[in-house]
Order: structure tokens, then sequence, then C-alpha cells
């Protein structure tokens, strides 16, 4: 295969595999790639008769750990959200432990960077989205009060604070919606909830499930 794309190989002893991977686990073998890039976005587009209605994007603010990145990925692809928007400031980077964690599904699923997410979330609202941010507050309404298969941009916000405090101040106005979200819950796990609420019966979610099996992102026995 890696002749077939014309990709240079290079056999290499252990120690020195071990050196390049940072003694990090490699199964035997290393790809050196060049970084990902995103694509800036300042809204989504307007929703049009044509718009499925059950698309939905990920939107993340400030959410810094590659793990907890990596994992939100993977769920999202798994449940056939359109893409995931990333706030450009105090975000994970895209290295390879969110590649390892997103279980290769941050190579396949549309990834977007906002410079100001709150400008990013209003816009895209103007344009007929729905804007669904997880809380804690006690205005916050239940998860269950949320009806599913509308075009919807879901916001997590980081590990520790959540949402910033202008985001989680616009979802609270009267154009964006909030919702219960379990405290106890860190963001990915909370993500992969939130998801199959919004997406679990959606058709592409099963179409993303079969794709992730087919071409073996499910990497579960590899050591982490």
């Amino acid at each position: 295969m890696a002749v077939n794309f014309g990709v240079t190989i290079k056999e290499l002893r252990k120690h020195d595999l071990n050196m390049a991977a940072d003694n990090r686990p490699h199964q035997g073998l290393l790809l050196d790639a060049s970084p990902l890039e995103m694509v800036k976005i300042k809204e989504l587009d307007p929703i049009s008769v044509e718009e499925d209605k059950g698309a939905l994007w990920v939107a993340l603010d400030e959410v810094t750990d590659p793990q907890n990145l990596g994992a939100i990925i993977r769920s999202s692809y798994y449940f056939g959200a359109a893409g995931v928007v990333l706030c450009a400031k105090n975000s994970a980077s895209l290295s390879g432990v969110v590649s390892k964690a997103s279980a290769g599904s941050l190579e396949l699923i549309e990834l977007r960077y906002c410079k100001n997410m709150m400008q990013f979330l209003t816009s895209s609202s103007e344009n007929g989205w729905r804007v669904l941010g997880g809380s804690v507050s006690g205005k916050a309404i239940p998860l269950n009060e949320i009806v599913p298969s509308e075009p919807t941009i879901l916001v997590l916000g980081s590990e520790g604070t959540g949402e910033s405090v202008e985001v989680n101040h616009g979802c609270s106005a009267e154009e964006f919606r909030s919702f219960l979200a379990v405290e106890s819950l860190n963001v990915s796990v909370a993500a992969g909830v939130l998801l199959h609420h919004l997406m679990g019966n959606n058709e592409k979610s099963e179409v993303h499930a079969v794709a992730q099996q087919n071409n073996g992102l499910d990497q579960d026995s590899t050591p982490h």
C-alpha cells in the first residue's frame, strides 16, 4: 500500500523506532505525516429546503485535553455529525494523541476552526441553525425536552469550567437553548450521550458505524 501511494519506506532497528516514537506504543510501524490544516469558518450556511433536517455540527469551546478531543471527534463521526468546529483559542492541537484517541476519525470528519465562538454561533443561529449548549445551570431545560432531527449546533465546553462565560450566557438567551447536562460526566462522555440523543436514530449514524468497522477504525485492541 505504501508503495502504491509513493510513500518512502525505511527499515529501522527497534531501538531507533522506539526513539522516533518517543517510547510510545507503535506496534512496529510509524508514519511521518504533515500536520492537518483546518479551514477557517465564520458561520454555517443558511438552512435550505434541501438541507438534511437531522444535520448536526459539534462546536467545542476551549476543549484542551487531547484525549477528550479525540474521543469527541470519534463519537461525532460515529453518530453521523456533519463536522466539528474548534475555537482557535485555548483548544488542544491536532496531535498524534488526538488522532489515536479518535481511532482514525480525525482524518475522515469535516474539521473547521473559528476565531470567535460566540460570533460563529450567533451568525449560524441567524442562518436558521438551532444552538444547544450543555449546562448545569438551574435555568437549563431537561434533555428529554430537546426534540432531535432539527439542524443543530451542539456546543460543549472545557473539562473544568465548561463553556466560556460569553458562550454560556449566549446559550441562555432567547435565541439559543440550553439543556441540563450531568456535572459528573466528563466532556467526551457527555458528548456521546448527547449525540446519541440527537442523532442516535439517524441513518447517517448507522452508515458511519458500518464505515468504521469496514475501515478498521475500531482500535480497542490497540495499547493506550
